[in-house]
């Protein structure tokens, strides 16, 4: 255990035994047995005299404690009897900050969140609201996108505590290109989010490989009484940092390079599509000759097609033709 994370759990030992009305006013051999009991080793009375100091006067840890020695009763107590170091109270700028962050993490409930986590944002919103909260007329000053309901996403708790405590679960698959069933037993992994859709990632059974479902194609979840299976190569931030989206269409990073239009180029500048963007080239008119070094998706395959006035892939030609025969595809069907 660190000296950090010991000298904390000492203050909170400390504080326990402060606020203990049953056994008031304990004297430092109290202190310390309190802290050898929970803690499993012995400590000497200097140490504890400089945990006290510490919680009295230093401002970094921000206690300020107002802990007092009684010879009367030859023992430690809070002049404050309603004071405990769980309960601070906060400064102005405190609250303030508080309040700010508050705004933005009201953002966060509804339908952005599953009914599980939006039940805690609740909760803190409530408080913090309701015990600091006196400015009247306070309006909102930040906005985020609130997406339609995703179909699927009544299902998100099972599937988180599916990955929290390492369940299988079986739910049957509904393939939008296939247009059929599957049945499927999945060792979920990892729930992500991809342009205001949840996915779950994990090792399915069914096709004996990590694949990737999206919540709103699954039907009758249920959690499996059997082992779960954690393939050992699976890593997320090395299976997602090299690829846009969620579906790859292959399996290493190809060099991908299109041009885009002024318009469009100033917004591919001042947000990359990732990390490996790159210009290769100005035009003459503003435009640009961009590349980006991507495990090739279907999503970046979408992206490109809703961006065709805009953008035009010179390599590799198997995207440009599949992008060529997509377009081909809308056309006929207009």
């Amino acid at each position: 255990m660190s000296f950090n994370k010991e000298a904390s759990i000492r203050y909170k030992i400390i504080d326990s035994c402060l606020r203990n009305q049953r056994k008031p006013y304990p004297n430092m051999d109290e202190l310390m047995d309190a802290c050898t009991d929970q803690l499993g080793k012995e400590f000497s009375i200097s140490t504890i005299q400089k945990d006290i100091k510490a919680m009295k006067e230093d401002e970094a840890l921000g206690f300020l404690a107002p802990i007092k020695f009684s010879k009367s009763q030859n023992g430690y107590y809070y002049e404050d009897k309603d004071y405990s170091i769980s309960r601070i109270p906060l400064s102005e700028n405190d609250i303030e900050s508080l309040l700010a962050a508050t705004d933005l993490l009201s953002t966060f409930s509804g339908d952005r969140v599953s009914s599980h986590f939006e039940s805690a944002v609740d909760k803190i919103l409530k408080s913090v609201l309701e015990k600091y909260e006196k400015a009247p007329g306070k309006r909102s000053i930040i906005q985020l996108e609130n997406p339609p309901k995703q179909r699927g996403y009544e299902h998100f708790d099972l599937f988180f505590r599916a990955a929290k405590e390492r369940r299988p679960v079986a739910f049957v698959h509904f393939s939008y290109a296939k247009r059929k069933f599957t049945n499927v037993h999945l060792h979920v992994y990892l729930l992500k989010e991809f342009q205001n859709r949840w996915y779950i990632i994990g090792f399915s059974e069914t096709h004996q490989a990590i694949r990737t479902f999206g919540i709103d194609r699954i039907l009758d979840p249920i959690l499996l009484k059997q082992a779960f299976y954690m393939d050992p190569k699976f890593d997320p931030v090395v299976q997602f940092q090299d690829i846009f989206g969620v579906f790859p269409l292959k399996e290493k990073t190809e060099k991908i390079v299109f041009k885009v239009d002024a318009m469009l180029g100033n917004y591919m500048l001042s947000q990359p599509l990732h990390d490996s963007q790159i210009v290769l080239e100005y035009g003459k008119y503003g435009d640009l000759l961009l590349q980006i070094n991507l495990i090739p998706s279907q999503e970046l395959i979408d992206r490109f097609c809703m961006w065709s006035s805009q953008l035009q892939v010179q390599k590799p030609l198997w995207i440009k033709s599949k992008i060529e025969t997509l377009q081909k595809g809308v056309k006929r069907e207009e």
